[in-house]
């Protein structure tokens, strides 16, 4: 027995001697592979930028030496994590409405996509012109690229594609975030980045009685569409580079080739709620990354949910609808409702602490995460504008919502959550007492919206890895191996050659050709044909 016990003993120890030498090895690892990253963030956006946050604030958890430069504090602290605030912040939405001459956001909502994207192409210039001449900026843009000593950059793509000019410059790999598709942003990059996009079907709504008129009419606007795009808004994110480093002057590249160099494209979208469609390799889908592990909630905001009787609703209506810019008569009937009804209603405002006039089972709350409301058992329905990461928290949180849609792809994601059964639309010229009520009455009796929700949430996170672990995967690669691996040479091709127009002509003009010599060789034929028969004529005559 005592010899038994020896044993076990002795391996007991071997194994211990094993696991300490394995960690060891596991610590310099993570000391060797640690990089030096640069973060780029120049919107001030609350929503826009809790993915940025969440992604930053992982790699630093994970020993990389991170340093930032933001127009959004992180409200964390970490010793490898250096950040960097560029005050005051840009007022973004301020001025695509000043652009635009428009008073308030439902003026703003009633644009053209393309004349809103030529709006926010200008607001773009602004905002990179504002965040570039920023004297902690201008002093990485003065660092001689020898001395710049960085292993990869990330930057946040909305409207901000100079910042690319970056990687070029410093010959670093540029990891690019886009965390939104308003107005179709998301769509417009990809465009031009997938070799294959520009497609005669509209793949969302795809008919197969689509016939040959419209086909072409597809690819029209793809091209029209790709080159307003390209003219407006790289046009002016070229003008900002050329002001911002001018060291590149007379080997300027364009935005579409510097596009072409990103090592990495982390797209916010993940499938059902995304459109399945050709991608290349560096193109990432990482939907929900900024969805992390519920947090505990401040003392207030928990206990105003623990104690509600009935049902709790959470309303967010987007940090760019501001509550004190709500029109009176819709603040009338929000008021209205919330006093008649017995279920309980946490309201995120982002501008004002007080509400005059609200009633007992109404709270303000301002700082408190949306993903970590939506977590709490409370809460059974959720009131929103219908922007996509709020929908994304929807569904991994399994809410139901309410969507209220301003914008056209707000609109597009409540259509989505209709579709899948997890919600309902309230129009927003059709926000009424009786609107509102019949919604909340809706989703508070049928249980096949939750049900549903929960199967949606399950297609939604059933992937290989989640958002956030796919997004530091493929980042760990770029670091490991470069760039190269995943670049894909087709980026940037012209429309006319993608579609093979030139071959086509060809090909149009090699028919003629040949149609042409077919009929030159009848018409020969004839006429030697009727020679003869001349010949043979006269020769009878003689």
């Amino acid at each position: 027995m005592q010899h038994n016990m020896k044993l076990l003993s002795n391996h007991f120890v071997k194994w211990l001697k094993i696991v300490v030498i394995l960690t060891t090895l596991m610590g310099q690892l993570n000391t060797v592979n640690a990089a030096k990253i640069l973060g780029i963030f120049p919107h001030a956006s609350e929503s826009h930028f809790m993915l940025m946050r969440t992604f930053m604030l992982e790699l630093a958890k994970r020993d990389h030496n991170i340093t930032i430069f933001t127009s959004h504090r992180l409200d964390d602290r970490l010793d490898n994590l250096r950040e960097i605030v560029v005050e005051p912040e840009f007022p973004f939405w301020k001025e695509v409405q000043e652009k635009s001459r428009t008073k308030d956001l439902q003026e703003l909502s009633k644009i053209s996509d393309e004349k809103l994207s030529k709006y926010l192409a200008e607001a773009g210039y602004s905002l990179m012109d504002y965040f570039l001449s920023n004297y902690q900026v201008k002093d990485i843009l003065d660092t001689p690229p020898e001395q710049f000593d960085y292993d990869l950059i990330i930057v946040d793509l909305f409207y901000t594609e100079a910042l690319l000019a970056l990687g070029y410059y410093f010959r670093t790999p540029v990891v690019g975030i886009v965390s939104t598709d308003f107005a179709n942003y998301m769509q417009r990059v990809q465009e031009i980045m997938v070799p294959a996009a520009c497609l005669p079907y509209d793949l969302e709504n795809y008919d197969i009685s689509t016939g040959f008129w419209q086909r072409l009419n597809n690819i029209r606007q793809c091209k029209s569409r790709r080159e307003a795009f390209i003219a407006d808004h790289y046009g002016n994110q070229e003008k900002v580079i050329k002001k911002y480093l001018p060291q590149l002057q007379g080997n300027l590249p364009s935005i579409v080739e510097l596009q072409g160099n990103l090592a990495l494209l982390l797209v916010n979208d993940y499938y059902p709620l995304a459109i399945p469609k050709p991608l290349i390799p560096n193109i990432i889908p990482v939907g929900g990354l900024h969805i992390r592990a519920p947090r505990e909630l401040p003392w207030h905001v928990r206990r105003f949910l623990d104690e509600a009787r009935s049902s709790v609703v959470y309303i967010n209506l987007g940090d760019e609808q501001l509550c004190s810019e709500i029109p009176k008569e819709r603040l009338e009937v929000l008021m209205h409702v919330f006093h008649k009804r017995e279920e309980r209603f946490l309201w995120t405002c982002h501008d004002v602490k007080k509400l005059d006039g609200l009633p007992k089972n109404v709270m303000l709350n301002h700082l408190v995460p949306q993903t970590d409301i939506l977590a709490h058992p409370h809460v059974n329905l959720f009131i929103m504008n219908g922007d996509l990461m709020g929908l994304q928290e929807a569904i991994i949180r399994h809410v139901p919502i309410v969507g209220i849609p301003l914008f056209d792809n707000e609109l597009e994601n409540v259509r989505t959550a209709e579709k899948l059964q997890f919600g309902v639309r309230i129009d927003y010229a059709n926000f009424t007492e009786a609107s509102l009520n019949w919604a909340l009455d809706t989703m508070a009796n049928k249980e096949f919206y939750v049900l549903n929700i929960r199967d949606i949430s399950k297609i939604y996170r059933d992937r290989p890895l989640g958002g956030l672990a796919s997004a530091l995967f493929w980042l760990d690669y770029i670091l490991r191996y470069g760039s190269q691996p995943l670049k894909t040479q087709g980026i940037g091709m012209p429309l006319g050659q993608m579609h093979l127009n030139d071959l086509m002509v060809y090909n149009f003009f090699m028919g003629l050709l040949v149609i042409a010599s077919l009929v030159g060789i009848y018409f020969l034929a004839l006429f030697l044909w009727r020679k003869r028969q001349t010949e043979k004529m006269f020769s009878k005559l003689n």
